[in-house]
């Protein structure tokens, strides 16, 4: 580690510190009591403490599933920071006027392209400020899915996930690489878990009797269509905040009705008030959805028995929202 590199390491104990004097600008509010930062960090949540400023270098993420996969690959060696505070949705969320400033005493700062505006000027202005800035997304390919140009949620893919944690690897070892190997075997650990999350999915689908979702939110769930050929149609489109059109939800209706779509699915960060409204035209049930943008500490959403915890990781997301709703709400055998 150089001495300039030393002198750069800001651990959350120093973010917190500072945050008196800084709370105008965003860094105390992001960081106050995050419960995702206060027990433990490193794969599978057992390899450390995270938050507690003990490690020698910081890293800031800029989402929930891309700050799991930091930590997934980090272990105990670095503490991994989400910027998107508990309740908050990824794709919503802004930093306060001079958070970004207030970055470049890190050491990584991991982000999407063209996921926010704010994300891609952060990665810019840093970069310029010696803090070691890590795409994620770097060698993905964006496609044109059914809900729009240039669909950008890879991470709703574990395949392609796999290729977002290696760029993850490859960066947190520049950061620190006297222990490259051990950041390199974290993340065959981790790709590994998602390949076998991958399997589990395609099985799902493969014997499922539908082939249909009906998304009564946000569209983050197009890469599914790609990756295991499922329609999957919402009448909101691919904003949080874009509003549905008599004319779309009445299509969804139909739909439903013709096809005999027993479920509406809903992202669980967000008001579900036009799932629950499709539900009741229809006689369907909802049931949740996670895009992996929202970590959530509270009572479940909507009528559903799901109890989120704002720790849990990319893994937990999937084995404990999307794979039970998605095997429900296809009627899989």
């Amino acid at each position: 580690m150089t001495s300039k590199r030393k002198q750069k390491t800001l651990s959350r104990r120093n973010v917190l510190a500072a945050g008196a004097g800084v709370a105008g600008m965003g860094l105390a509010g992001c960081f106050g009591d995050d419960p995702q930062n206060g027990e433990d960090n490193g794969a599978g949540g057992e390899n450390g403490e995270n938050g507690e400023g003990d490690a020698d270098f910081t890293v800031f993420a800029t989402m929930p599933a891309i700050w799991d996969f930091v930590r997934q690959v980090a272990g105990d060696q670095i503490d991994v920071i989400d910027l998107v505070p508990v309740g908050e949705h990824g794709h919503d969320w802004n930093p306060e006027p001079g958070t970004v400033q207030e970055l470049d005493g890190a050491d990584g700062f991991v982000y999407l392209r063209e996921f926010s505006s704010w994300q891609d000027d952060a990665a810019a202005e840093l970069e310029d400020d010696d803090v070691v800035v890590i795409e994620a997304s770097e060698g993905i390919e964006f496609f044109d899915s059914p809900a729009e140009d240039n669909d950008e949620h890879w991470w709703m893919d574990p395949v392609e996930c796999q290729n977002g944690v290696e760029n993850i690897a490859a960066g947190i070892a520049e950061i620190d690489p006297d222990n490259e190997d051990t950041y390199m075997e974290n993340a065959e650990a981790f790709n590994e878990e998602l390949e076998e999350l991958h399997e589990d999915f395609e099985a799902i689908v493969e014997e499922s009797e539908l082939n249909e979702l009906v998304v009564g939110t946000h569209d983050s769930f197009q890469w599914w269509n790609r990756r295991y050929g499922l329609e999957i149609f919402s009448p909101v489109g691919t904003s949080p905040d874009d509003a549905a059109s008599p004319e779309d939800v009445q299509e969804i209706e139909t739909l439903i009705e013709e096809v005999g779509i027993g479920h509406v699915l809903f992202d669980v960060g967000e008001p579900g008030q036009l799932a629950e409204s499709l539900a009741e035209e229809t006689d369907a049930e909802i049931l949740p959805l996670s895009p992996v943008e929202t970590q959530i500490d509270g009572s479940p959403p909507l009528d559903t028995d799901v109890e989120m915890e704002p720790d849990w990781g990319y893994i937990d997301h999937f084995r404990e929202i999307n794979l039970p709703s998605i095997e429900t709400a296809l009627q899989a055998e």
